[in-house]
């Protein structure tokens, strides 16, 4: 379902949304299953460098049912839920 399908099924037009939390700013994304380690990361760090030597390291809590909390790595996703926390970091590989 895309985001034009989401707001006409939604009452009044009004488009579901969810409220995560992103290196403590809150962020209200549409309302979906999942989020990817990708798009955690470009919440965090608008834009982000990529190449050799540059990762990233997301954590999160407060998440679904059997596993609140843990950590994604690059090509994962993770169910989301109202009020969840992500904390991204960039390292660089020396």
């Amino acid at each position: 379902m895309d985001v034009a399908d989401a707001a006409q099924n939604a009452p009044h037009g009004k488009e579901k949304t969810v409220t995560i939390i992103v290196n403590g700013r809150a962020k209200t994304l549409p309302k979906k299953e999942e989020i990817t380690f990708d798009e955690v990361v470009e919440i965090a760090f608008p834009g982000h460098p990529t190449g050799d030597g540059i990762q990233y390291t997301v954590q999160y809590t407060r998440g679904q049912g059997n596993k609140p909390a843990g950590t994604l790595v690059e090509g994962q996703s993770v169910k989301i839920k109202d009020g969840m926390e992500f904390d991204v970091t960039s390292t660089n590989r020396s």
